[in-house]
């Protein structure tokens, strides 16, 4: 057997399967990094006394990933 015999690999077997969880953690990331830069007021207004706390918190989110809001 030669060196490159030993060292062949079959196409499409270096290929790997992503577990489930990380597609689910990629699609919340999205959905809040969405959420963080769309927001204006409605998702703060639905969620009641701490909507004011949540507005600023997403607008300093925004500020800290570098989205011009004012």
């Amino acid at each position: 057997m030669h060196a490159t015999e030993a060292l062949a690999v079959e196409p499409g077997s270096a290929r790997r399967s992503r577990p489930g969880w990380a597609w689910l953690a990629a699609a919340v990331a999205v959905a809040l990094f969405w959420t963080v830069m769309m927001e204006a007021g409605a998702v703060s207004a639905a969620v009641g006394q701490s909507g004011p706390l949540l507005h600023e918190l997403f607008h300093d989110g925004r500020h800290l990933i570098g989205v011009p809001c004012h």
